[in-house]
């Protein structure tokens, strides 16, 4: 695997506002707001930490959303059990490092949009050098990848433009949402567990409390813990990574814009507050965390 960051640059392509014309009604009254709009989401960077099922398809759809400079990072190659949800998994994908393939994809897109790709994913060494000169970060990294995470979310409180870090994570049906945020609880204060502790299955069970804010209404606990822990595999069905990627990418625009004030949107809550969208149940509700019971109230 290339361990050396590849950039793919893009060049200036005249078909930029027709491709993008489409979505330049939502972001403003008037054309000239509309434009000004639009050229704020060009010039911005944003980077992705994961490619797959959600981070793959939230790159693709950041170019199409007319973000002309994108960072993917994922250490892990494309296996056959991605194929029921990942962008970019496919027979002729099988094996070849995520970053990389999503990467070209993004790229290849329309050509106006240049891409970083870090092939060996977020590590103590990687983590400054792509979060530095982010406007935004999306944080689709692996579950049980715990050191990474906290060096990517280090990197973002010391180093990054960045005012946010999104997370969107599947959940049965549906997804939970966080927004963390300088000024907020860090992910290491939210997690409370040490750098460097092994996966063991206590802390698995401890770190499904985090990433799960609400049980889903099937399938029991005892088969979900099945999979987590005796398994090492995060069970994840194939229609949820769409559900959010795009609850992500949505409130991702409106955090870039600035557009994320009442009275026409609500505010997602600082984390580790989150929101939570079942689709079985057609509910979705910000869910609160209480600081003295380390649980999530509705």
């Amino acid at each position: 695997m290339n361990n050396e960051v590849t950039r793919l640059n893009g060049i200036d392509n005249e078909k930029y506002w027709t491709r993008v014309d489409r979505s330049l009604c939502w972001l403003g009254e008037t054309d000239s707001e509309q434009k000004a709009r639009q050229e704020i989401l060009a010039s911005k960077t944003v980077g992705v930490a994961g490619c797959g099922g959600i981070g793959g398809a939230l790159a693709l759809r950041l170019a199409r959303l007319g973000i002309k400079h994108i960072k993917v990072a994922d250490p892990d190659q494309f296996d056959w059990t991605n194929i029921n949800r990942q962008l970019g998994a496919s027979k002729d994908t099988v094996g070849q490092n995520k970053a990389e393939v999503v990467g070209h994809m993004v790229h290849e897109l329309s050509g106006d949009v240049t891409v970083d790709i870090f092939p060996q994913g977020i590590t103590n060494e990687t983590a400054e050098p792509f979060a530095t000169d982010c406007d935004f970060i999306l944080d689709q990294m692996d579950f049980y990848l715990l050191d990474e995470r906290y060096a990517l979310h280090q990197a973002f409180r010391i180093h990054s433009k960045a005012s946010y870090i999104l997370s969107a994570w599947c959940i049965g049906w549906g997804t939970s949402i966080f927004k963390w945020a300088k000024e907020g609880m860090t992910i290491e204060e939210y997690f409370n567990i040490p750098a460097g502790t092994p996966i063991t299955p206590e802390v698995i069970r401890h770190l499904m409390t985090r990433f799960i804010p609400k049980q889903p209404p099937f399938p029991s606990k005892k088969t979900i813990d099945h999979w987590f822990i005796d398994k090492l595999t995060v069970p994840l069905f194939a229609g949820s990574p769409p559900i959010a990627e795009g609850f992500a990418i949505n409130r991702a625009a409106l955090l870039i814009l600035d557009m994320e004030h009442l009275p026409y949107v609500q505010p997602l809550p600082i984390a580790p507050d989150a929101y939570v969208y079942d689709t079985s149940s057609l509910q979705g509700e910000v869910v609160s965390y209480n600081l003295d019971t380390g649980n999530f109230v509705s």
